[in-house]
């Protein structure tokens, strides 16, 4: 090996040195940078899902919202309704009072009709005086007066009871409405507590996101930086591993002339001994075999 050959493999060996550590090198920018656009590709489709949520939750809360508004105006309503009847009911129970009193109405009419049919049978079956039968009748004319008092009373009676039905109702429709408004105002609380939450956490999301990606961008950087000293140490190498082949064929053809020339001149020297019949040896018969002679 000539001082030059062994100059170049010394080269050689040292930038497959190089070549190995910047390999290795690169294999762990490598991983480094795929872990990094990894975590950045898990909280981007986090993110993602987590601003579809928002939008889905803001879709519901307004709906609710919505809801509530309806349902506030239809309590309102109801209770508007109530307020006449209420105020209607305390003016029947005040008339049924004053007519009571007035008329001094103590029993039912059912009552009175049966004194009044008790004194109009007396006055038809027993024998009774002139006088006597005035009286009862007189009797009569203010048991049918009290009777038709105490009818308007059952009437208001009738009146106060469907009316009160009618304001129960309202107040239960306006009491139940005023429930699912709650609920319904409950719901659409907890979504808005859940987007602020989501909003939060998308906030932190993305901060964590720049992160990732500012280090995946920084070992990309490495990676391409070691990748382009790597490419040209084995473009160096290449040329190296080229002058050392050069003169390996530049030695071998060397070897060849220089073997082709000594068995040209032996032919020429076999040739020679033939000519003078001289005893061949071993050797001629080789060189003699060699040129296809034989």
């Amino acid at each position: 090996m000539t001082s030059q050959q062994k100059e170049l493999v010394d080269e050689l060996n040292k930038f497959k040195v190089v070549i190995s550590k910047l390999k290795s090198t690169l294999n762990e920018l490598d991983r480094e940078k795929e872990s990094w656009f990894g975590k950045k590709e898990v909280l981007s489709k986090k993110i993602k899902e987590s601003i579809q949520k928002i939008k889905d939750n803001k879709s519901k809360r307004d709906s609710l919202t919505s809801e509530v508004k309806d349902l506030k105006q239809k309590r309102d309503a109801l209770n508007k309704d109530v307020k006449p009847k209420l105020e209607g009911l305390d003016k029947l129970k005040k008339e049924k009072s004053d007519l009571a009193k007035s008329l001094g109405v103590k029993e039912s009419p059912s009552r009175i009709r049966q004194v009044i049919e008790k004194l109009e049978f007396t006055i038809e079956t027993e024998p009774i005086s002139f006088e006597k039968e005035k009286e009862i009748m007189k009797k009569i004319k203010g048991l049918r007066k009290i009777q038709e008092g105490s009818e308007a009373i059952q009437d208001i009676g009738k009146e106060l009871r469907e009316n009160s039905d009618e304001a129960r109702k309202l107040r239960k429709d306006a009491n139940e409405t005023h429930r699912e408004i709650q609920e319904k105002a409950q719901q659409s609380q907890v979504l808005h507590e859940e987007i602020l939450k989501l909003s939060a956490e998308i906030d932190k999301m993305k901060a964590e996101e720049r992160v990732a990606f500012e280090k995946f961008s920084e070992f990309k950087k490495q990676f391409n930086e070691v990748n382009s000293e790597l490419k040209e140490k084995l473009k160096q190498m290449g040329d190296v591993r080229e002058k050392l082949d050069k003169i390996d064929s530049e030695r071998r053809e060397k070897k060849k002339q220089d073997q082709e020339s000594f068995l040209k001149s032996k032919e020429e020297e076999v040739n020679e001994k033939i000519r003078k019949r001289e005893k061949l040896t071993t050797e001629d018969l080789l060189v003699f075999q060699k040129f296809g002679k034989s």
